[in-house]
């Protein structure tokens, strides 16, 4: 758990002063938040313009649309060698066969192979067709009007991994015709689970990209090409809410960051449960830190800077607010609860003293 989650959870805590079954009362929120300063803001445009949209963040598109190029000779690489020449002298001549198997030889890391009757030379991050030239340029002086053929026997190279919520996690080979990240996770076996509940993460190299699996069917630029080295982490996603209250399930919720509008969590979180929730009582705790402060323009005409801790309220029975709601981005950390509506306190109440009174069976004779 991070700092700032830590720190909203405390918030949580302190504000609650009841049964943890029961969770804080919508007026304990807000007398928890006044006696320790705590701002409870309105969901309004001027919040969503401010702190609504989703923090920077790498998705897939962010790392680039690199295309693998078959075909390119790697360290690491196996070759398969074969020489073809006339004359009557040196490499070939009218006895033998005018072509000469050279044999495999793997590329060092240097990019180099040792060949027989040229020696060492540089064949690394060549094409096919361009360490053909450089080798039969290199044979000139042991045959007349030489030309060889090269081809890969194996590659070691080309290949990416995926891992995670898949059917059959492991290593693969890139082919000709260039797999995406949504072919990997095919060829893998597929996701496991719901593609709105499966984030992707793409490592490459030193950098990483994420998206939901939703987003990246939905979206062709997010469906970027793999590349060799590549690795594809099919799950939960590393950013998490907490849900609480009068909802349809509680608990910590895994997402990827910029992936999920308020309106969105409460949902998977259950909704708001009919028969308890009260509507006008939506609250998001959340701790800001010194860059995510913002300038809050009061009704009064008064500035302020919001920063630490901070409520946002949202009235669920205002279409406009759950509208506002589709738009306010959830960030790590975030919790949100649901209060109860005043009615359920008294039902509940009510259902245990309406319940009539057990009768104890007459004694056995």
């Amino acid at each position: 758990m991070n700092i700032r989650k830590l720190a909203v959870c405390c918030m949580v805590l302190g504000a609650v002063g009841c049964a943890p079954s029961d969770g804080p009362k919508t007026g304990q929120v807000v007398s928890q938040a006044r006696q320790s300063d705590t701002p409870i803001l309105p969901l309004s445009d001027q919040v969503v313009r401010a702190l609504g949209s989703p923090r920077a963040s790498g998705g897939l598109a962010s790392l680039g649309a690199g295309t693998y190029v078959p075909g390119i000779i790697k360290p690491g690489d196996t070759i398969t060698v074969t020489a073809f020449g006339t004359g009557e002298s040196g490499l070939f001549n009218a006895a033998e066969s005018a072509a000469l198997p050279l044999g495999d030889f793997t590329v060092s890391q240097s990019g180099s192979v040792t060949l027989p009757f040229v020696g060492g030379i540089r064949v690394g991050g060549q094409s096919v067709s361009t360490a053909e030239r450089t080798i039969t340029e290199n044979l000139r002086q042991s045959a007349v009007d030489p030309y060889t053929t090269v081809s890969i026997a194996r590659k070691e190279t080309d290949t990416y991994s995926v891992q995670g919520a898949v059917g059959a996690a492991g290593m693969f080979n890139l082919t000709a015709r260039g797999e995406t990240v949504l072919d990997g996770i095919a060829t893998a076996g597929g996701a496991t689970e719901a593609p709105d509940a499966s984030v992707v993460t793409v490592l490459r190299g030193g950098r990483r990209g994420q998206d939901v699996m939703e987003r990246v069917i939905s979206d062709p630029a997010r469906n970027i090409p793999l590349l060799p080295g590549d690795t594809v982490i099919v799950g939960g996603g590393d950013a998490q809410f907490t849900a609480d209250g009068a909802l349809g399930a509680t608990g910590d919720f895994d997402f990827a960051e910029g992936s999920l509008s308020l309106a969105q969590a409460v949902a998977r979180a259950g909704g708001l449960q009919d028969s308890r929730a009260n509507p006008r009582a939506v609250f998001l705790f959340r701790h800001l830190d010194p860059g995510d402060s913002f300038i809050l323009l009061e009704t009064e005409g008064t500035r302020r800077t919001v920063t630490g801790d901070v409520i946002f309220r949202v009235d669920y029975a205002d279409p406009a607010a759950r509208l506002r709601a589709g738009r306010f981005q959830v960030q790590d950390g975030d919790a949100i609860y649901v209060g109860n509506a005043p009615l359920a306190n008294f039902q509940k109440y009510f259902q245990i003293f309406s319940r009539p009174p057990e009768i104890p069976a007459p004694p056995q004779p």
